[in-house]
């Protein structure tokens, strides 16, 4: 069974879009909807910590990269 509709490798970044989801890295671009969705109450119900204001989100989505995962 394909578990993917359509597997993009360009620009180097892994994109699999599965029809209803798209699975891909965050991008700095995701940063409002990030924040808006990790604002609400039914996230911040399960996971509180995610409740960060939009300037750490940005640091994060910025500096989320460490060297170990270039070793996958």
């Amino acid at each position: 069974m394909n578990t993917y509709k359509h597997l993009d490798l360009s620009n180097n970044q892994l994109t699999i879009d599965c029809k209803d989801i798209i699975l891909r890295e965050y991008k700095v671009e995701d940063l409002d909807e990030m924040v808006a969705i990790t604002h609400e109450p039914e996230v911040i119900e399960f996971l509180p910590d995610w409740n960060a204001p939009k300037e750490q989100r940005l640091d994060w989505l910025v500096h989320y990269e460490i060297a170990e995962n270039s070793s996958f």
